[in-house]
């Protein structure tokens, strides 16, 4: 099976890293920073105040590496 990347979904990619990192820049830089007007909030970064017992030994995965690996897996089944 082979992937084509268009125009479109290239678009999309692009539109939604940028508005990903413009949320990461003011996480950082703190609730109403970049060049927001007055009196508007910036992003919340929500957190647990009753974490799950369930969830204690939870490891968020890094998806990035998950789909590359998923990726040359793809390659090298195809060789």
């Amino acid at each position: 099976m082979m992937y084509t990347i268009t125009r479109g979904p290239s678009k999309l990619v692009t539109q939604r890293r940028t508005a990903w990192q413009e949320v990461e820049q003011q996480l950082g830089d703190g609730a109403g920073a970049g060049g927001e007007p007055a009196g508007t909030q910036g992003p919340v970064q929500y957190t647990e105040k009753t974490p799950s017992p369930v969830m204690k030994n939870f490891v968020p995965i890094d998806l990035e590496e998950w789909w590359a690996q998923r990726f040359l897996a793809n390659i090298a089944n195809l060789s």
